[in-house]
């Protein structure tokens, strides 16, 4: 594995790290306050309940996050190296015909993926917002899941026997604040 690869996945498990900490801070800070709500003198029982209830449901969240890290970490180490250069065996092109080539269709294909940055490059992103300008982690984040979902479509592609995918077409979406969504997708031909 490249050096250059070692380094984004050790960048990458840093800032999902990062987020997880913070989101954790996060939970921390309102658990604090929930606390110390509960803790007010003469306030209602069922009032004091609902705010110790609160503190300890924001310390739970930590939970799911704590998985959810455990998960990014197996993606990053299951990250195919390939996905970083856009160089495949098969011809790619968004024109709808090879010139000099008789093709043979063999259907469409398609590759998507939805994809997300962690919660501190949204609140970092969320400040960028302040000042204007580029908000580079959504840049990477949509440049990485474009590569994945041509590498998808290109799996596919191969599946069928594919020489080439023509006509090829990219589409995105928002699913969430944070999330996106992009499919590529085209015909796979095969030469005659």
């Amino acid at each position: 594995m490249k050096r250059g690869n070692i380094d984004k996945r050790r960048a990458e498990k840093r800032s999902a790290v990062g987020g997880v900490l913070l989101f954790g801070l996060l939970q921390l800070a309102c658990a604090a306050g929930f606390g110390a709500l509960g803790a007010i003198p003469e306030l209602p029982r069922w009032l004091e309940l609902l705010f110790t209830a609160l503190a300890v449901g924001c310390l739970c969240l930590m939970f799911p996050a704590l998985w959810a890290l455990k998960i990014r970490f197996k993606e990053i180490g299951c990250a195919q190296p390939d996905t970083d250069r856009e160089e495949f065996d098969m011809l790619l092109v968004n024109i709808d015909y090879i010139p000099g080539k008789d093709l043979e269709v063999l259907g469409i294909v398609k590759g998507t993926v939805v994809q997300s940055k962690n919660f501190g490059k949204d609140f970092m992103a969320g400040m960028k917002t302040l000042v204007g300008g580029e908000i580079t982690g959504y840049t990477e984040m949509l440049n990485e899941a474009r590569q994945i979902a041509v590498k998808r479509m290109v799996d596919e592609a191969e599946s069928l026997g594919a020489d080439a995918v023509i006509n090829i077409r990219y589409g995105s979406s928002s699913v969430m604040q944070g999330a996106a969504e992009v499919i590529s997708y085209g015909t796979a031909v095969k030469y005659r």
